[in-house]
């Protein structure tokens, strides 16, 4: 007996469906899970209050505890009850996916540990993926990356514990009635917020004055122009008085120039969350949960990837065939493939691109499901975006102003990927020394002004850049820092509570690694380092560990006023 384990349901099925119209109708039983079978946890005698959070750091062996009783019992039975020749793993093609297919083996060696275990490798659970896989199974699993998820988890729990038992429990004591949770990458994320909310609290405006003008050609055509910056108001203003009876004002300046957009790269999660966000409003946790339906439904490829360069052997006209029969595009609006790579490859995934085609009902997934569809033509079809680029100085009297506009030449891409197009405001052809009418010159008043507050997508945009997280994970950490009150959605910008403002600025106090991007950005590169066999599951978790312990106690010494100010946050909401 042969026996697949799947990592979802709908993924059973498909692999179900592809055995059947292959004619392999015996012999194999197909299982799916949901996510994780087992879990990680701290000792017996680690429980809360029964031992100083501090000893946490010297734990290196851990617990496995059920984490999905019912599918457990369903292993267990399978294993028990049957002769297994054969164990095949079929969970998603990712570390987190490989540490799954690792719990499924310790469960069948517990009940039936004498048959092969394979791998099935796939990317889309398209029937011909499906059926390569399955005939070109790999022995055994990749360990690198078994290891690689178990540092993240064991990390995370250690380290989330120690941390999270010390905040909590010194609140506590002081009236404080929650939960104070912490996280190696929660954290530096919710700084990020909290460091733009600073920012405009302390800005103070600087008033400055500008011309501006509104201009008539002899053609008739309306333009306006803008001088430079102005900080001395009383010379603004006898500059304009100088000026405003000045009929006729001279072109000095006039130049085109031809501006390329490139169009856009193959699809990585970090892209897809952070457009399909400002596209939708939806948060990225929502989108990344459809994106994985819709691969699970076999719509399209696997979402979580980092990789924006296309195998040699993909089918781009086959791609393409499904997308027409999903979108209204115009077929002469293509050209041949052509595709433009970047130069990620995270050496699992392809870039994400449509299987089949979705209804058009809508839905949020119709609306992920053509984002993603029109990315793939964008990239693949389309020609980049030629814009021309004007720039005209004008002279009025003693003072020069600026104008500038733009003329899309070659609509490229945009004509099938119109999400974010380029602005196209004009300003009239002028020739150098030719002479235009003043309608008006105004003196306007204005002010610099603060930076304005985050975006979930900017905020994504941040974390990938300074490495917090991984494609996979980055978009649960704005949902957690909300969830645990740290900060709350003012329509589309995330602003901190005083929870979350007091909280950063303690662990500041105490030292900047704890909050700093970089001190996280360490334990990426050690799973990265595991990946690539430079260092060993313990190597990394002592090292890690080592460098996290020294931050707890230079906590620990400052905790009496910390949770002071963190309990007082909570009496003054």
């Amino acid at each position: 007996m042969k026996v697949i384990v799947a990592e979802k349901p709908s993924v059973a099925r498909a692999i179900q469906n592809m055995l059947r119209k292959n004619n392999v109708k015996t012999g194999v039983i197909v299982i799916g899970l949901k996510g994780h079978v087992l879990d990680s946890d701290l000792k017996n005698g680690y429980e809360w209050g029964r031992v100083d959070p501090y000893q946490i750091f010297y734990l290196r062996e851990f617990q496995a505890k059920i984490r999905d009783k019912r599918s457990y019992d369903e292993l267990a039975r399978i294993f028990r009850n049957n002769f297994m020749e054969e164990l095949v793993i079929a969970t998603d093609n990712d570390p987190e996916g490989e540490l799954i297919g690792w719990e499924i083996v310790e469960i069948f060696k517990k009940f039936n540990g004498f048959g092969r275990i394979s791998r099935m490798r796939f990317n889309t659970i398209s029937e011909e993926e499906l059926w390569s896989a399955w005939q070109n199974r790999e022995e055994g699993l990749n360990h690198r990356w078994v290891w690689r998820a178990t540092f993240r988890r064991d990390f995370d729990l250690v380290t989330g514990a120690a941390f999270t038992r010390l905040l909590t429990s010194s609140a506590r004591k002081k009236g404080f009635r929650g939960l104070i949770s912490w996280g190696s990458c929660q954290i530096p994320t919710l700084n990020y917020i909290v460091e733009r909310e600073e920012k405009i609290k302390n800005f103070i405006p600087i008033p400055y004055w500008v011309l501006v003008g509104r201009f008539k050609t002899n053609k008739g055509e309306v333009f306006e122009a803008r001088s430079n910056k102005m900080e001395d108001k009383k010379s603004a203003q006898e500059m304009h008085s100088k000026l405003k009876d000045i009929k006729q004002a001279l072109i000095e300046k006039y130049v085109e120039e031809c501006d390329v957009i490139k169009r856009p790269k193959p699809l990585r999660t970090d892209e897809m969350l952070r457009d399909l966000h400002r596209i939708t409003g939806v948060s990225a946790s929502d989108i990344l949960r459809v994106a994985e339906e819709l691969y699970s439904n076999g719509y399209i490829s696997y979402p979580r990837t980092d990789t924006n360069q296309w195998s040699k052997n993909i089918d781009f006209n086959k791609i393409k065939s499904t997308i027409m029969k999903g979108l209204a595009v115009e077929e002469a609006l293509l050209m041949e493939p052509r595709p433009l790579n970047g130069s990620k490859n995270d050496g699992a995934h392809p870039p994400i691109y449509p299987i089949r085609p979705y209804p058009r009902d809508g839905t949020l997934k119709w609306k992920v499901w053509e984002y993603i569809a029109r990315r793939f033509l964008a990239n693949v079809f389309s020609n980049d975006v030629k814009v021309l680029r004007q720039k005209a100085s004008i002279k009025v009297g003693e003072i020069r102003l600026n104008a500038s506009g733009s003329i899309i030449e070659e609509p490229g891409f945009i004509q099938v990927y119109p999400y974010f197009k380029p602005d196209a405001r004009s300003i009239p052809k002028l020739s150098i020394n030719e002479k235009v009418g003043i309608i008006e010159l105004r003196l306007v008043e204005e002010s610099t002004k603060p930076p304005g507050r985050l975006s979930e997508s900017e905020l994504l945009r941040l974390m990938e850049k300074d490495g917090i997280g991984t494609d996979a994970t980055r978009a649960e950490y704005p949902k957690i820092i909300i969830e645990r009150g740290y900060a709350f959605k003012d329509q589309k910008v995330i602003k901190p509570t005083e929870l979350g403002m007091n909280l950063i600025r303690s662990l500041r106090e105490v030292d900047l690694k704890l909050v700093s991007p970089q001190t996280r950005r360490i334990v990426e590169e050690y799973m990265d380092k595991i990946t690539r066999g430079e260092k060993k599951y313990e190597e990394a978790l002592d090292e890690t560990l080592k460098l996290y312990s020294t931050l707890y106690k230079q906590l620990e010494a400052g905790i009496d006023s910390i949770s002071s100010r963190l309990a007082g946050s909570i009496k003054n909401a």
